[in-house]
């Protein structure tokens, strides 16, 4: 499989992260946790891997050994992979090191050479449901950064509105008796968080890895998973 391409000098919030020190750093790991643990679990769930443990131990055993390497994200950004990928990729080296270490413990089997997976990782099936996760992941990611912006800014009522309507589905007529609010004054202030959940997704896609020309494509193809 082809590797997707990455634009080496994007200045993202993952690469001012890297910048700013052992804090930075921390608060990396911390939103890597968050947006890519339960893809990694759904990716998990879909191998062989089921007999090592359970699905969200080894993603966070995972974690712990790999996210405190300093030159982890350098070889991120020397493969060329999406981080998903390469998540993806170092999760499956991850396992066939349990696995072998569990053989050498146990001594009831030979050691086996590691194979190297390929781009795709797993099945195409498995990669699916991964990329389905992520999906889910990153809107949730991004609804919760949209919350604490329009909080920080006192439009909470724009987050309510905005959510109630998008992702509860309620019409503008049936929300605003209870606002006190025209229809035209509710639509007004959701798009106003839209605007702010439309960022927070391009955000979150670009430090994942996208190109710019992919983002919009890739934040509609979220939105149609996620609705």
């Amino acid at each position: 499989m082809k590797k997707d391409v990455f634009p080496r000098t994007l200045n993202t919030w993952i690469d001012l992260k890297l910048r700013a020190g052992e804090s930075g750093r921390a608060e990396l790991n911390h939103y890597i946790m968050l947006v890519y643990a339960d893809p990694l679990r759904v990716y998990c769930l879909g191998s062989s891997a089921r007999e090592l443990g359970e699905a969200e131990d080894l993603v966070q055993g995972f974690f712990a050994d790999r996210l405190g390497r300093a030159a982890y994200f350098d070889g991120w950004r020397e493969s060329g992979l999406r981080l998903r990928r390469w998540l993806m990729n170092g999760f499956g080296f991850y396992l066939k090191e349990l696995r072998r270490e569990r053989r050498r413990q146990n001594q009831s089997h030979p050691l086996e050479e590691a194979e190297e997976p390929s781009d795709g990782g797993s099945s195409q099936a498995v990669e699916s449901e991964m990329d389905r996760a992520f999906a889910v992941s990153v809107v949730r990611q991004a609804l919760e950064e949209t919350r604490k912006a329009c909080e920080s800014k006192g439009q909470s009522k724009h987050w309510n509105i905005f959510y109630r309507h998008y992702y509860e589905g309620r019409a503008y007529a049936e929300l605003t008796p209870e606002l006190g609010l025209a229809p035209a004054q509710a639509a007004e202030m959701a798009r106003t968080a839209a605007v702010k959940f439309k960022g927070a997704l391009r955000d979150i896609l670009a430090s994942d890895g996208a190109l710019e020309s992919e983002i919009d494509a890739e934040i509609d193809s979220l939105l149609a998973i996620c609705g």
